[in-house]
């Protein structure tokens, strides 16, 4: 399930082609201030409520704006009319029993349920600033509110103290009824101290954004309701909330995509160190802006994101390498021959070739640990002729590992070379439910297979991950052991040496 987006001359995006997956799960776009983060948080938002375009003004948008936006739900295009976007598809809303006015809307046909949180500063959670404070100078306004859910006020309390009692005496509007009475559009919540009541909009910046984030799971998620997935989109969150808070956000969310019958798709846009750190490569979108065009990196590791290393400054060694994978080998190799010794050694997934190179050359330029720290990358074995062929980076401490990369090497391994010893191997020690023999058979045998050929292997993983989650076993201990599985199979001396060299 993908969100396709193409963007035409939006605030400062002249172009941007982008996909983005609707999966369930958790995912962050990062990139520097003024790359366009939010201006592509705020166009996928626009699936989610279409007054969202009332927030670009004549400055943002000109005449050949224009908006392309698609997802399984069909397809719509924006366009630039009387100084606002719109799709130039209006439908009538029925008046409501208290205005009795009726209204048109924007129709779309990519529509998702779900939440969006602009900005800190300019978010839509200011809509019903204005109207508290005619509602709270009612002489008897009391009687129209009612307490918090239980679920709202301890999750708060939570998330931003660690404490789910703190908002004992958190309240609300009583119902819809009673927030349209007072026109509200939405449900502003309360809090009493003493005999002083708050509203949402006086409180902090976090405490705002939560209540309005945790009222709407639970209305929509917890209570559950006619929608079957919903989309979430909350942009420079770090501004609102502190680095604990953010922790237990992000395991507040986690927890609630793995327990939800839901499809719940969370989108962050970011450029905190502490929640970019929280969430997997394949789910970080970089975004780069180079005078206009805008690309995105994925996967994107989390030192590549921010450019600078967020580790203790005590190690005496930093060695970079492509994925998770390449971690394994390389600490089993440096655990095995006692290569640490007397020094204190940090291996760092950063990404692909490409960006690991650029990223070791940053860090060496701008000295971005200090002095008294090495850097070393460890590539993949499949890129050392087109890595040594670079010359302007030919001076960076750089080695090979003896094999492509794990995924090329099972898929080398189980499918190519069909390695019978190496398939016992393995197939003893993990595949006790279904034999891999029997998975390697499917594989093979499968259309998807024979269409895309699979040359970096990463399918084929993907199919023995799946496997092992259905025996009990995660992908974290599968890398952890089957590393050790190659190192012992392949006996790697060369690259022992050579790293043992470098780390002198």
């Amino acid at each position: 399930m993908e969100l396709s987006l193409t963007i035409r001359n939006i605030r400062n995006i002249k172009t941007a082609d982008i996909a983005l997956p609707l999966d369930k799960g958790l995912y962050a776009i990062v990139g520097e201030n003024g790359c366009g983060k939010s201006t592509i948080m705020l166009v996928m938002s626009l699936i989610v409520k279409t007054s969202s375009a009332h927030m670009l003004t004549n400055a943002d948008i000109a005449n050949d704006s224009n908006i392309d936006i698609a997802t399984d739900e069909g397809k719509d295009h924006w366009f630039y009319k009387n100084g606002k976007l719109t799709t130039g598809r209006f439908t009538t809303i029925k008046a409501n029993k208290l205005t009795k006015k009726t209204h048109s809307a924007l129709v779309v046909h990519s529509h998702w349920p779900g939440f969006y949180e602009g900005s800190i500063f300019y978010g839509c959670r200011f809509d019903d600033y204005d109207t508290v404070d005619t509602f709270l100078a009612q002489p008897d306004f009391e009687k129209d509110l009612i307490e918090a859910d239980p679920f709202v006020a301890e999750t708060l309390g939570y998330i931003l103290h660690n404490n789910k009692g703190y908002y004992q005496s958190l309240y609300k509007i009583r119902n819809r009824a009673t927030a349209e009475k007072y026109k509200f559009k939405g449900i502003p919540y309360f809090v009493k101290y003493g005999n002083s009541i708050i509203s949402q909009f006086k409180m902090s910046s976090g405490e705002c954004l939560l209540i309005s984030l945790i009222d709407f799971i639970n209305n929509l998620v917890v209570k559950g309701g006619r929608f079957g997935k919903f989309l979430f989109l909350i942009d420079e969150v770090e501004l609102a909330l502190h680095p604990g808070a953010i922790d237990r956000l992000v395991l507040f969310i986690r927890n609630l995509i793995d327990t939800s019958k839901y499809q719940l798709v969370f989108y962050f846009s970011t450029h905190s160190a502490e929640l970019i750190h929280r969430i997997e490569p394949r789910n970080i979108f970089l975004v780069e802006n180079n005078m206009g065009t805008v690309e995105m990196i994925n996967p994107c590791y989390p030192n590549y994101a921010i450019r600078n290393l967020y580790i203790p400054n005590g190690f005496d060694f930093v060695l970079l390498v492509e994925d998770e994978l390449a971690k394994g080998i390389v600490n089993k190799v440096i655990r095995e021959n006692q290569l640490a010794k007397s020094k204190l050694c940090c291996v760092l997934p950063a990404g692909g070739c490409t960006q690991m190179l650029k990223l070791h050359h940053d860090m060496v330029t701008y000295n971005a640990l200090g002095t008294g720290r090495n850097i070393i990358s460890i590539y993949d074995g499949d890129v050392k002729e087109s890595i040594s062929g670079k010359r302007e980076y030919e001076s960076l401490p750089k080695c090979f590992l003896p094999i492509p990369s794990v995924e090329k090497y099972l898929k080398k391994k189980c499918i190519d070379e069909s390695d019978r010893v190496f398939i016992k191997l393995i197939g003893d020690k993990y595949f006790n439910i279904r034999s891999l023999p029997d998975i390697i058979a499917d594989y093979k045998n499968d259309e998807r297979t024979k269409k895309s050929k699979d040359s970096d292997g990463k399918a084929f993983y993907k199919v023995i991950c799946s496997n092992l989650k259905q025996a009990g076993i995660s992908e974290a201990d599968f890398i952890k052991y089957i590393c050790d599985d190659i190192y012992a199979y392949e006996n790697p001396v060369k690259f022992v040496e050579s790293l043992r060299r470098l780390l002198q």
